[in-house]
């Protein structure tokens, strides 16, 4: 059968062909494009911490890959709520991108109520870098081991103390985490920070902590404390011969780490957030940028939107049920 369409049906059926095209190819266009301006990078972080410094790096490292200025912007306040806060209520065009930590799931239940809804307001892209923490111990403390540590608690029940950087922090839930899992009676004590609580425990008043690798190392290294295990699945580069948490106690499945993921505000364009997720992955191959970062305590990880997301879901159902049962505020 032959269909005859006459000049104006031929015009409509053209004209029909490029709105249900045009879209996708403007998007593909602007996608190709994409970026012409500077970047936004927000960090909730003060200015030449850890965090900081390792966002830049890899901001910078994606800004070279990509062809675009970054610009550092620290929006520090309320643990990153105030961070969080402030990208979510950002124009979803790719020019506004966040380090969002392992926090934007945990304020929610830590603060009660948080202006910002972690899945709703934020578009995944890749994960940036994970910080675990070392297990150290006071250097007099009869522990040779994490083993060793958990009998000696047991068996004096009460008597020690383990330090923290502050009430909600991760390491504060690590701590909770390693009472819990374990059956363990001791004090939690707060600090203002991570190193007063690591000078509190050279001198004694507290007898351990988990602390950032970036801090733990230097002690551990120069004799004044004693590094027991690592609260990563798998071990740290920087520190190959301690053991993970999971290989000192025969557990499967401790892990407590801080991280860091590349997110932009809810609505991105699906070609942007593609062609930003392949960057970062790309660049997870860098290997001077992953040395670089190793110094500093930090492991490089890169992926889809979806591991993003996984990780959200898995930290917030760990950490939002142990800080509902200890009616941590």
């Amino acid at each position: 059968m032959t269909i005859k369409m006459t000049g104006a049906r031929i015009i409509l059926a053209v004209a029909t062909l490029m709105t249900l095209v045009a879209p996708h190819f403007a998007t593909a266009q602007s996608a190709a494009a994409y970026p012409q301006d500077p970047i936004k990078f927000v960090v909730p972080y003060p200015a030449g911490g850890v965090s900081d410094v390792s966002s830049r790096a890899i901001a910078m490292a994606l800004g070279q890959k990509l062809g675009a200025n970054m610009v550092i912007e620290n929006k520090v306040g309320a643990a990153s709520t105030v961070a969080s806060v402030y990208v979510a209520g950002q124009k979803p065009n790719g020019y506004t991108l966040y380090a969002a930590p392992v926090s934007i799931v945990i304020n929610p239940a830590l603060q009660g109520a948080v202006s910002y809804k972690p899945y709703e307001s934020f578009a995944p892209i890749s994960m940036m870098m994970k910080a675990p923490f070392v297990l150290q111990i006071n250097k007099d403390l009869p522990a040779k081991n994490a083993k060793e540590l958990v009998e000696l608690i047991k068996n004096n029940p009460d008597k020690y103390a383990i330090g923290t950087s502050g009430v909600g922090s991760i390491n504060h839930l690590a701590a909770e985490y390693f009472i819990k899992q374990f059956g363990l009676k001791m004090v939690v004590a707060h600090y203002k920070g991570g190193m007063p609580a690591a000078q509190d425990m050279i001198g004694g008043q507290v007898q351990m902590m988990f602390s950032a690798a970036s801090e733990a190392i230097p002690f551990v290294s120069s004799g004044k404390t004693r590094g027991l295990a690592v609260t990563s699945m798998e071990r740290m580069s920087t520190l190959p011969d301690m053991p993970t948490m999971n290989e000192a106690l025969g557990t499967k499945d401790f892990e407590a780490t801080f991280w860091l993921a590349l997110m932009s505000p809810a609505g991105l364009d699906k070609a942007v957030q593609a062609k930003l997720s392949t960057a970062m992955q790309s660049l997870g191959q860098d290997a001077e940028l992953r040395q670089r970062l190793s110094q500093l305590g930090i492991e490089l990880s890169t992926s889809t939107p979806e591991v993003v997301t996984a990780n959200l879901k898995q930290d917030e159902v760990k950490w939002t049920t142990l800080i509902k049962k200890l009616n941590i505020k």
